[in-house]
């Protein structure tokens, strides 16, 4: 029997959201350690519909990275990959929705965070968008609604649950992280080509794991090259 893509679309949305209430049960709450060392310690802050996780230590001045989840999820089903990331001296500013593909709750946690830490980030802060799944493809939409310098998309899905508006600027440097185990928001045969025909500096990386990856721990091996490529871009 063919399914309706409406009979799909439902049918992935309910695989996401039960994946991630089982991933987030295991996850490891306490942070990871950050790509090359953790030199920040990381406090946990709440504002509205948005978690920070605020970084201190280091050169005392930090750059953003804006977090959407994926469908179903929340910044508690990723604290242990955004601490890792904050770890490394970066301003976390995650989005609590479990439907982040507009990009609209990003844009509103990055410039919540640019009023709340003004003495610790500047007034002109390096800012990355980033996300799983839903939250990875509405990475795009966050970038282009706040003027971000880079996109972190991991295992984004373009298709079923949030499909990018328009491309980035032709500055803003891009990575998708796919993993070869993946099955909902695989690379092929949609979602590499959605990144790269809305990217001009665009990078593509392989990892492996799972889907639900991101949820345990510091985010396995798709964590890890999410951190490298936040250290690349935002560490001062």
């Amino acid at each position: 029997m063919k399914l309706s893509t409406k009979t799909k679309f439902a049918s992935i949305l309910v695989i996401l959201a039960s994946g991630l209430f089982i991933s987030s049960s295991a996850l490891a709450i306490g942070g990871g350690g950050g790509f090359g060392g953790s030199d920040c310690s990381v406090s946990r802050d709440s504002g509205s519909g948005a978690v920070f996780y605020v970084p201190s230590g280091g050169d005392g001045s930090y750059n953003i990275l804006g977090w959407g989840n994926g469908t179903g999820g929340t910044s508690s089903t990723y604290r242990g990959l955004l601490e890792s990331v904050a770890e490394q001296c970066i301003l976390v500013a995650a989005a609590t929705t479990a439907n982040s593909g507009s990009g609209r709750e990003v844009e509103s946690a990055v410039n919540q965070a640019k009023s709340r830490y003004r003495n610790i980030i500047g007034n002109n802060p390096k800012v990355c968008t980033s996300g799983h799944s839903q939250g990875g493809g509405g990475s795009f939409n966050a970038a282009n609604r706040l003027g971000a310098d880079c996109v972190i998309a991991v295992q984004p899905d373009t298709v079923y649950t949030t499909s990018i508006d328009r491309p980035v600027a032709s500055d803003v440097d891009v990575v998708c992280i796919f993993s070869t185990a993946d099955t909902l928001a695989p690379a092929l045969p949609f979602n590499a080509g959605n990144c790269r025909r809305n990217s001009t500096r665009y990078t593509q990386e392989t990892t492996s794991g799972g889907h639900f990856a991101p949820t345990t721990g510091d985010g396995g091996a798709p964590g890890e090259v999410m951190r490298e490529y936040a250290a690349r871009w935002l560490v001062n």
